[in-house]
């Protein structure tokens, strides 16, 4: 199925369900500033009377010649004491602890270890994946646990893939075993809000905070070039991180990088605590 076709199926979907994206009303005030209009500057020159000019140069001359050097000595020393400062204000600077982090997501119940993890401050893993017991020693054991949590895609290993069939949107490239879901839809909204979140926080109420991946749907659904569509699904993801943030569950975004960049732009990125990147880059010093 094409983007065009992907296109199609949505809005039947909508007509069929009556729904219309989210139901969340965003009202948007922008101020539209207005740049402080700069001064005019004369176009006339004043009269300029060479005598006193090179009066002044002539003084300026002989008060460098009469103090020498004095003024790169008093330089140096003005410097110096700067310098002197800063390494004093550097000095300061208390030590930041670095938290080690580490997202462990191949890891299920059957090859769970608590050594595994000893490295490291904060993990992510799948709570759905992990007993209560195990997540309870993560804890004990002082991690900050975050739980992965699907929202824009769906596994075929999931128990509710075959729920949500009449809402997936293709296949998700170089990954067979998964799909895209339609985030607009009303019925997976208070899925991923209500439901799913209450699966991880009967079984573990002491969890510290979700790590959402696929929130590229988003740049998916833009690329179908429909405006109604794309406002639909931004919609749609930051009704789901409010609904996260009511819970006071700080959110890590795995990627999704047109999704944030619009969270920015929008003066929304209160509602995440961090972005996960995937990607790796190098660089050759000299």
């Amino acid at each position: 199925m094409n983007r065009a076709e992907e296109g199609r199926a949505h809005r039947d979907r909508k007509e069929k369900s009556g729904t219309q994206g989210s139901g969340k009303e965003k009202v948007r005030n922008k101020r539209q500033g207005s740049r402080r209009p700069r001064k005019s500057r004369g176009t006339g020159h004043k009269p300029v009377f060479l005598p006193v000019l090179i009066g002044v140069l002539l003084a300026a001359v002989l008060f460098f010649l009469l103090r020498g050097c004095s003024p790169d000595i008093e330089r140096d020393k003005r410097e110096t004491g700067k310098t002197a400062e800063n390494a004093e204000k550097t000095e300061e600077i208390p030590d930041t602890p670095v938290e080690k982090y580490g997202v462990f997501l191949g890891i299920d119940s059957s090859s769970f270890s608590i050594t595994k993890f000893e490295d490291y401050d904060i993990i992510v893993v799948d709570a759905q994946e992990l007993s209560a017991q195990q997540l309870a020693q993560l804890h004990l054991a002082g991690h900050t646990v975050y739980s992965y949590l699907n929202i824009g895609s769906v596994e075929k290993s999931r128990d509710y893939f075959e729920r949500f069939q009449e809402y997936f949107m293709g296949s998700y490239d170089n990954w067979p075993d998964e799909v895209w879901v339609d985030v607009t839809q009303e019925e997976w909204q208070k899925f991923v809000s209500e439901e799913l979140l209450d699966r991880i926080l009967d079984k573990d109420p002491e969890i510290d905070g979700l790590f959402l991946d696929n929130l590229d749907v988003y740049s998916r659904i833009s690329d179908m070039e429909n405006e109604d569509m794309t406002q639909d699904a931004y919609d749609a993801l930051t009704a789901i991180l409010e609904t996260y943030q009511e819970e006071e569950l700080p959110v890590l975004i795995n990627g999704a990088d047109l999704f944030v960049d619009r969270l920015i732009r929008e003066g929304e990125t209160g509602l995440i605590r961090g972005v996960n990147q995937e990607t790796v880059f190098s660089r050759i010093m000299n």
